[in-house]
């Protein structure tokens, strides 16, 4: 499984400082052991102010849409 752009350009231990996220959280999602998630990629983008399109491969199929989320 390749690695999202975002975990090729910065180190976990970056992205912990300037997200928020542990390291333990973002060490799971880079190696697909949590599921990646259209919230983290969001905020991820937001706290980056970078495009989620640059940060990571999206995959439609792979990604909950917000919708399935919510139960309104």
């Amino acid at each position: 499984m390749p690695k999202h752009p975002v975990f090729r350009k910065y180190t976990r231990e970056w992205l912990s400082e300037h997200t928020g996220y542990t390291r333990g959280y973002l060490s799971k999602v880079s190696t697909g052991k949590m599921p990646l998630t259209r919230t983290f990629m969001e905020m991820v983008s937001f706290k980056l102010n970078e495009p989620k399109e640059s940060l990571f491969l999206l995959d439609a199929a792979s990604v909950p849409s917000s919708s399935s989320q919510n139960h309104n």
